[in-house]
């Protein structure tokens, strides 16, 4: 098939001959110098200071030539010398942007440099200004051994209208009981401060800042809160009554498929008129010499492609398929397990006529689409006697008449609830939002998964189906909603809804990811996500980020289930939520692994939790410029990015399907640094991260990151609501 991949990076060329800089032991209070510690020392810094310690610090004007200051040749091609270079290329980048009056953010480690261009195109909100945010980052092509400029677009950013002393203004009496809370300062992080500056000859111009509130209070003398202008982040959104979209892939109460916007479109578009704006000419050209091609071409022998198989599922009778929504209706892979499975509804006493519809709908089908509940569980599905039914007197407070149901004898039937709420998980009221999970919780504890339904969203979507669409056909987007709903119930009652199409081997993965709860602001990892490489699950563990020891035990604990059931795994894959630390963190797996006396190989695999923002991939033979599924391009460094979608050759993509972004996956193999790792296991590791993608059953849609690094994230997202987790049964998927 015909194809023309390229990135988002501008190449460009080191300077041949080295470089001077000028460096001096001290600083000076007459001129402007860098400090510099040891990391960015140059490999050749001895041949001006000979007896200089890692210890000390150093001061450079950079290529700038200043009296007093000793000069050096630079080689910018030398490795040792990156960080370095990186900090002069970023010094180049920033003072030519704020020269064209620019708003520009340092990255305070990194130092690269996110712009911000006010765009109030799609902003719906009266009260802020919308900015396109984009990122400019110096960057070494390990691949193509050469510099390059990273140009992403990093989406956009709201920032109040209302100075920070406008926002904390309020005419609320203090002696009387509000329901909303007064305005205050801690829902303030970063600002956007204005400076007027004077010039000399009386003219001034405006000198932007984005920085934290707090240390602008701290650090400068001319700071002030009436130029200063808050910058949106989730408390102060909360607040204001500011809903983040949901995602289809996080909620399972996400119903409505709408229309899919081309995010490749969009992205290229943005930084394409970025580039002509502000980078395609002489004047930048003079300082980074980029090339006049524009952006990269990926080289031919970057580009790489996961086996046709890999995107192989089996369904019920052994029937294969790529695409979930269609496999689905030839049933199960596998049933659920039990054999008298009843549904009883919880919902508000209001909302028992929405009841009965859904339950209609579960048990005999929905327009011709869905064929209930049997069609996918493959077990006959009944609903439970009246006694079991919950019709919430209080829906806010819903644990007490749970309580009540619960102490019925239920028999030998399998329990499966189905809780019909007004209130979504995502909800900004904090205290709505955790009765979701004391539910969920409640339920558990005696042995009952559950499926929560928001019934208004139900509703809206069964009102957009009536009728038919441009095409004279019945609409059917609830039965999309319907079989989510179903193959999230076989997974949790123990069954397969799909598996993927491979060999059995004789490897362990287990899957480590993270979710960051900002009411408490403590990182938790979910992990020992153990599969074998056909998908098949095991069990799962959680903890806070710094338990690194436990975190190594559940790894222990997940090699000793597999071995107990299979022989000793022949290799361990570890796919990991972000750069696995090969000093601080791996060597507690590694002992862990010396004491059972295993000598196997161990690849960490990183995937990040997030689509590829930073790097991106184009396909310019594509009108939609959205890439094949399955290419892969060799970032080099271990790195790879990896396309992860629906648009398969000789076959016509599904708008529907969307555009997700590619994943950035890093391979290394840390029990053997000193060779490199065989281009077939690299193959293969990127051909796993691609299959387990495709095992997600939560929706029928298709995903692109995989379920080792999506399942341990939503434990750690629900775990630290539950009051107690002892009780929890670790062995099922419960949390879809």
């Amino acid at each position: 098939m015909e194809e023309s991949l390229f990135l988002n990076t501008l190449a460009f060329e080191f300077p041949k001959e080295p470089k001077i800089f000028y460096f001096s032991k001290e600083d000076r209070k007459d001129v402007s110098l860098t400090k510099l510690s040891h990391q960015l020392f140059p490999i050749n810094i001895k041949d001006i200071f000979p007896d200089i310690k890692n210890s000390d610090t150093i001061y450079t004007s950079f290529d700038r030539n200043v009296a007093y200051l000793l000069p050096l040749g630079i080689d910018f091609a030398a490795p040792e010398n990156y960080n370095l270079v990186k900090r002069h290329y970023n010094r180049k980048l920033n003072y030519f942007l704020v020269c064209q009056n620019l708003i520009v953010e340092p990255n305070r480690i990194t130092k690269d440099n996110q712009v911000w261009i006010l765009c109030n195109t799609d902003n719906r909100r009266k009260d802020c200004d919308r900015y396109d945010r984009f990122t400019l980052k110096f960057d070494f092509d390990h691949f193509n051994k050469r510099a390059q400029i990273v140009l992403s677009y990093d989406r956009g950013g709201l920032i109040l209208k209302s100075s920070i002393t406008d926002f904390l203004k309020t005419d609320n009496d203090p002696f009387t009981i509000s329901l909303k809370p007064a305005p205050s300062i801690g829902l303030i992080n970063r600002v956007l401060f204005k400076q007027l500056v004077e010039k000399v000859d009386g003219h001034s111009y405006t000198k932007f800042r984005i920085d934290r509130h707090v240390f602008l209070e701290d650090k400068v003398k001319e700071y002030d809160t009436e130029n200063s202008f808050p910058i949106m982040n989730n408390k102060l959104a909360n607040y204001l009554g500011i809903n983040e979209e949901e995602s289809n892939d996080d909620s399972e109460s996400q119903y409505v498929y709408i229309r899919p916007k081309n995010r490749y479109l969009k992205y290229y578009n943005k930084i394409n008129q970025f580039f002509k704006r502000y980078l395609d000419n002489d004047e930048f050209r003079s300082i980074i010499p980029i090339s006049k091609d524009g952006f990269s071409y990926a080289n031919k022998l970057q580009i790489g492609n996961t086996k046709d198989k890999s995107k192989e599922l089996i369904f019920g009778d052994k029937r294969i398929n790529v695409n979930p929504q269609a496999g689905v209706n030839n049933g199960p892979f596998a049933q659920a397990k039990p054999s008298n499975i009843q549904l009883l509804f919880i919902f508000p006493k209001a909302d028992v006529d929405q009841a009965r519809l859904l339950l209609g709908y579960l048990k005999d089908g929905y327009k011709d689409f869905f064929k209930g509940l049997k069609k996918y569980t493959g077990k006959e599905v009944t609903h439970a006697p009246s006694k079991f039914h919950v019709q919430l007197e209080n829906p806010n407070d819903p644990i007490p008449e749970i309580e009540k149901m619960l102490q019925e004898e239920r028999e030998d039937r399998e329990l499966i609830a189905i809780y019909l709420t007004p209130i979504s998980k995502h909800s900004a009221d904090k205290e709505a939002h955790k009765i979701y999970y004391k539910v969920k919780e409640k339920l558990l504890v005696n042995n009952i998964v559950s499926q929560c339904i928001e019934t208004d969203k139900m509703l809206r979507v069964l009102k957009e189906d009536e009728g038919v669409d441009k095409n004279g056909n019945p609409k059917k987007n609830f039965s999309y909603t319907l079989q989510n709903i179903a193959i999230a119930i076989n997974a949790k009652l123990g069954g397969t809804p799909w598996r993927l199409n491979a060999p059995v081997q004789n490897e362990l993965v287990v899957g480590i990811g993270a979710f960051k709860n900002i009411e408490n602001n403590t990182n938790y990892i979910g992990s020992a996500f153990s599969f074998d490489n056909t998908g098949s699950f095991n069990a799962f563990e959680y903890f806070q980020r710094d338990q690194l020891k436990e975190l190594a035990g559940s790894v222990e604990n997940a090699i000793k289930n597999f071995t107990r059931i299979n022989d000793k795994p022949e290799r361990l894959i570890i796919h990991y939520y972000k750069e696995m630390s090969l000093i601080h963190e791996f060597p507690h797996i590694e002992n862990k692994l010396n004491n059972l006396g295993l000598d196997i190989p161990v690849y960490v695999v990183t995937v990040n939790k997030t689509e590829s923002e930073d790097f991106l991939v184009f396909d310019g033979k594509n009108k939609d410029l959205l890439p094949y599924s399955g290419r892969y391009i060799n970032l080099g460094n271990k790195t790879y990015l990896l396309c992860n979608n629906t648009r398969y050759e000789n076959a016509v993509h599904n708008f529907m399907d969307g555009y997700p972004f590619p994943v950035k996956i890093k391979i290394e193999c840390p029990t053997d640094t000193t060779q490199p790792i065989d281009t077939k296991i690299v193959t293969e590791l990127i051909d796993q991260v691609y299959q387990f993608s495709r095992i997600y059953w939560k929706s029928v849609k298709q995903q692109n990151l995989p379920v080792t690094i999506k399942y341990p994230e939503m434990i750690a997202q629900i775990l630290p609501y539950f009051s107690n987790t002892d009780n929890i049964d670790t062995n099922n998927l419960w949390f879809l």
